[in-house]
């Protein structure tokens, strides 16, 4: 979920370069101006920064929900699989064993610390659905903030350009 924002709040090598060019003609400009202006930049360079590592922490939200969305597919499988039908378990790293179904109704969940806790399938469904929609939430709340900076990354540009053109 990319922001158009985003792309052009972190394009700053234009502005960059133009207060690069304001800065070697200080000697014309007021202190008191430039200092405005520099602090500006400042906060927009943090700005900047803020916006690439909620966009990271967005994109992390999204695969984890992938995941979850996989997990629900696979628990829905399992729930129609045959008991004493051949399967392929996971050993981790695209690395997978043939096995066979012993008990379609339930599941070990890992609730933490390597603690495994046995649920039945539409249990352990409902775990997932529940940590999808907390991470809709969050993912939500990430895009509402990632907005909400970028428009505050676009007032500052014009407000630099604009302390640049005086």
């Amino acid at each position: 979920m990319k922001c158009p924002e985003l792309s052009k709040a972190l394009a700053l090598d234009s502005l960059r370069k133009v207060f690069n060019s304001y800065k070697l003609g200080t000697s014309m400009a007021k202190q008191e101006e430039q200092k405005e202006v520099e602090e500006k930049y400042m906060i927009l360079q943090l700005i900047a920064g803020q916006l690439q590592e909620m966009q990271k922490q967005l994109e992390s939200l999204e695969a984890k929900s992938g995941e979850i969305v996989g997990l629900k597919n696979s628990l829905a499988k399992l729930s129609s699989a045959k008991v004493n039908s051949k399967s392929y378990s996971s050993l981790g790293l695209g690395t997978f064993v043939e096995s066979e179904i012993k008990n379609t109704g339930n599941v070990l969940v890992n609730v933490g610390a390597g603690v495994l806790v046995k649920k039945t399938t539409s249990e352990a469904d409902e775990l997932a659905s529940m940590q999808l929609a907390q991470m809709d939430a969050v993912a939500q709340r990430l895009t509402h903030n990632i907005n909400a900076m970028s428009a505050r990354a676009q007032e500052l540009e014009s407000e630099i350009q604009g302390l640049l053109k005086e």
